[in-house]
């Protein structure tokens, strides 16, 4: 069944699109949106660079830490919040989700003009958006929604204007938009990118290298140059650029050629760094929309020898990509997140080639997923004893994630309208699902949070700088991280006058020698072998569920 335009009415399509910007968008602020753990440690680095007053040397809690990456994300984070003053994180991950859409909003303009159809331009908008892989790292505090929307708009436009070619104008503008990519990323991603421009140029002289050489490649140098350019303003103003040279250019990226615990071969082989789960990140990226990404790989393989040269080019940048972070040591399937808006836009291409199975292992594994987001809540409202913690409209829309789903699974030949949207409702009820741990549920009481003000609280958490989101908690705290295995310690020691203790919904909230000054609901994500161990016993509320206490010693003044 394909997607016609009589099936897709143009205002349906204009709906889903809404619908998409509108999950991308909504609750941007939530403590337990997925994300990934490098977050917490760039809201520090934001964080503690802006308390300076100065743009840069960028500053970390840890020296290890301090040039993680450029700039880039880090003056976003600083300009988002003004500076500061409105230290919020939705307003520091707004930008993210704001470049994310327009990144599915070139995916749409080129699946249209390729495809030729309106239809074609929603599925690869509506595909770029349910790519799991985006969705993690595309609307939080990570430097992928940008790095992605800036190495990605120079091909957008090549596409777009194909006549234009490679102009010297062109090429001064794709050199500053490939520089602000990489003063997100690092100056390494102008290798794929001018090595990609350098590809395709290359077979627009049909792999004439003289000519190539003689009319392109003065071109693709000078784009290089600027890119590096841009770059290089890092070292140019930070007062500290010899620090940039140790622990960005020697640590951060040569630094992933030498792991110190085996050779390239053994790592390139076997391991979680290898070649083979690093080539599964396609599938991983793409998450729920996976089968629709490889059924349109092969139908591509296939038809290779008759492709169109504006696919030529989107495959060259895909290739080109892979090929690139190949060759480290370390290699991470979010690396090929820059790719996925042309793997969006050939899947809006193709999709209307896809066989109706592979739509229906989607949307099967979204109705499991909806099912499991229904009893999630039903559990969470039992546990509390309290079924208003989710009003009338929570219930229906997460019971529609699971409806819709098998709505499209009964749909007949109208079956491949309903994936995307299915995924998305996914996400849409993932959202609904946190709503009490993002509510009044999830907060300290304001008593709390005015004792602890001003003093030191210590908060059990296996990731680095994890603290940085109960500092939002509780603003004017001197909030540290410990581990949680230093907890016990903690609690007998005296470094803290408060600490965060967590105990399961059906604990009472008491701990022998301290004062409970609040609580608040926290939904657990980060599992120890014994809680694993109790998880798959069916033990699912207790360690799922937990409240957390902030304590403080009966010993100690009262403020």
């Amino acid at each position: 069944m394909s997607i016609r335009e009589s099936v897709l009415p143009r205002w349906l399509g204009v709906l889903a699109l809404g619908f998409a910007a509108f999950v991308y968008l909504h609750n941007t602020g939530s403590e337990h949106a997925a994300t990934n753990p490098d977050e917490y440690l760039y809201l520090q680095i934001a964080r503690l660079t802006v308390e300076t007053g100065q743009w840069l040397p960028l500053q970390a809690a840890k020296t290890e830490h301090r040039n993680t990456k450029p700039p880039g994300l880090f003056w976003q984070g600083m300009a988002s919040s003004n500076f500061g003053k409105s230290w919020e994180l939705w307003r520091l991950r707004l930008p993210n989700a704001l470049f994310s859409i327009a990144t599915a909003a070139m995916a749409f303009l080129l699946a249209r003009r390729i495809a030729g159809t309106f239809s074609a331009g929603v599925v690869a908008a509506l595909a770029y958006l349910a790519f799991l892989g985006v969705y993690r790292h595309g609307r939080v505090f990570l430097t992928s929604a940008p790095e992605t929307f800036w190495l990605f708009l120079p091909f957008f436009i090549l596409l777009m204007r194909p006549r234009a070619g490679l102009g010297w104008g062109t090429v001064l503008a794709f050199g500053f938009m490939l520089g602000a990519g990489l003063l997100y990323k690092s100056f390494a991603m102008i290798i794929p990118s001018a090595g990609a421009l350098a590809w395709w140029t290359l077979d627009q002289r049909g792999y004439r290298p003289v000519a190539w050489l003689r009319r392109d490649a003065p071109k693709i140098a000078v784009l290089t140059f600027v890119a590096l350019a841009v770059f290089a303003l890092w070292f140019l103003l930070d007062p500290q650029r010899q620090f940039i040279l140790q622990d960005f250019v020697l640590k951060e990226n040569a630094g992933k050629f030498d792991p110190h615990e085996a050779g390239y071969l053994a790592t390139a082989l076997w391991g979680k760094h290898s070649i083979w789960a690093y080539t599964l990140g396609w599938l991983a990226n793409a998450g729920l929309v996976a089968p629709a990404v490889l059924a349109m790989f092969v139908l591509a393989w296939r038809g290779r020898r008759a492709m169109a040269p504006s696919e030529q080019l989107l495959w060259i940048w895909i290739i080109t990509l892979f090929v690139f972070h190949l060759l480290p040591n370390i290699r991470y399937e979010r690396y090929l997140l820059p790719a996925m808006p042309a793997v969006a836009v050939l899947c809006g291409v193709y999709w209307p080639r896809l066989p109706r199975g592979i739509h229906a292992v989607t949307l099967a594994v979204c109705a499991v997923l909806g099912l499991a987001l229904l009893s999630g809540a039903l559990l969470l409202a039992g546990s509390l004893r309290d079924w208003s913690v989710y009003g009338l409209a929570d219930w229906l829309m997460l019971a529609s994630v699971a409806g819709f789903a098998l709505a499209g699974l009964l749909a007949g030949n109208r079956t491949s309208l309903f994936p995307l949207p299915a995924v998305l409702l996914v996400y849409l009820g993932f959202a609904i699902f946190l709503r009490p741990f993002d509510g009044p549920l999830g907060a300290f009481p304001p008593a709390a949070v005015e004792a602890a003000r001003g003093r030191s609280v210590a908060v059990p958490s296996p990731f680095i700088a994890r603290d940085e989101l109960y500092r939002l908690r509780l603003p004017g705290a001197d909030v540290r991280r410990i581990r949680p295995k230093d907890l016990a310690n903690a609690l007998a020691g005296t470094e803290s006058d408060l600490i965060i203790f967590p105990v399961t919904l059906a604990a009472p909230p008491i701990v022998p020698g301290f004062r409970v000054l609040g609580s608040r609901l926290r939904l657990n994500d980060h599992f120890n072998a014994e809680q694993t161990a109790d998880l798959l016993r069916g033990n699912i509320a207790r360690q799922l569920f937990q409240r957390e206490l902030l304590v403080e010693r009966v010993t100690s003044a009262p403020r």
